[in-house]
């Protein structure tokens, strides 16, 4: 059989390791005992997903490695999401360094392709767990792009449960995850017409609400999104490098969507878009 995904966790990551447990458990896959690689602690063949789901000591933001993996097309990572509020919050991000920092792992300037479709499903996913009343108190939301691994050549998501000791082993928040996680690979499989609008976002916040909103209002799926507390940081020379990799490392874009920046750096992005025959929407 042809595994098509990695899905990884740490197992000292109380929500990733609940979430694969969850996700091992509703699908039935089979445990593989004989272990070959010996930074692998535990691995599960999925069948019906074509998957298999690993699990490693590393944190998940040093998972670099797992690119090690050669005959796969696809990598998951399940996480835990930290923040210094600590609200309840469902996420799904791509990784990546936008900039000249590696801050939470990964190396600087380094941003790796996104799976756009799967994460938008998994988006949609988590908004219908967030309607009903087990999870009504968690935040459902894309975040920007940021911290590691970095040095993957195939699309990578994170999906995550924060932010606090008491979300990352709620099991209700482990298997609502699970669940959206199997039904995002079935439909990303199965799935003959593209459902969404391939998009890459500029400016706004950390937790990207315009491109959430976005996203379930007018389907469109997101790769990459780079915020305005990165692109603060930049001149214009790393702004035009910057949003060319976020767009040629977001396969099949159609969209770009420019939220608030100044306007000589929505000139530049913008003659990018163009140039790649990209629609341009701008606030």
């Amino acid at each position: 059989m042809d595994v098509e995904y990695v899905i990884a966790f740490s197992v000292n990551d109380k929500a990733g390791r609940g979430i694969a447990t969850a996700l091992i458990d509703l699908t039935k896959c089979n445990e593989i005992v004989e272990l070959k690689n010996p930074r692998v602690k535990s691995l599960y063949l999925c069948s019906n997903l074509k998957s298999i789901v690993a699990g490693f000591n590393e944190d998940t933001i040093f998972l670099d490695f797992i690119e090690e993996f050669k005959n796969v097309k696809y990598f998951i990572i399940l996480s835990r999401h930290s923040s210094e509020t600590g609200m309840p919050t469902l996420t799904t991000h791509v990784p990546g360094n936008p900039w000249g920092r590696n801050d939470f792992g990964g190396k600087p300037w380094e941003i790796p392709p996104a799976n756009p479709v799967l994460m938008w499903y998994f988006l949609k996913g988590l908004h219908i767990h967030q309607t009903k009343n087990e999870l009504s108190k968690f935040r459902v939301s894309y975040e920007v792009t940021h911290h590691g691994p970095t040095s993957i050549t195939r699309p990578i998501t994170f999906i995550e449960i924060g932010s606090s000791e008491r979300e990352w082993g709620l099991v209700e928040a482990h298997r609502a995850v699970a669940s959206v996680v199997i039904e995002g690979i079935k439909k990303a499989l199965y799935e003959q017409t593209e459902p969404c609008t391939i998009s890459v976002g500029f400016g706004g916040s950390h937790y990207a609400p315009l491109f959430t909103r976005r996203a379930i209002e007018y389907s469109e799926c997101y790769g990459h999104m780079i915020p305005n507390y990165v692109i603060r940081e930049l001149d214009l020379d790393k702004i035009v490098f910057v949003s060319t990799k976020a767009i040629e490392s977001t396969p099949g874009v159609k969209r770009i969507v420019i939220e608030k920046v100044k306007s000589e750096i929505k000139r530049a992005i913008a003659l990018i878009a163009r140039e790649k025959g990209i629609e341009i929407i701008a606030y």
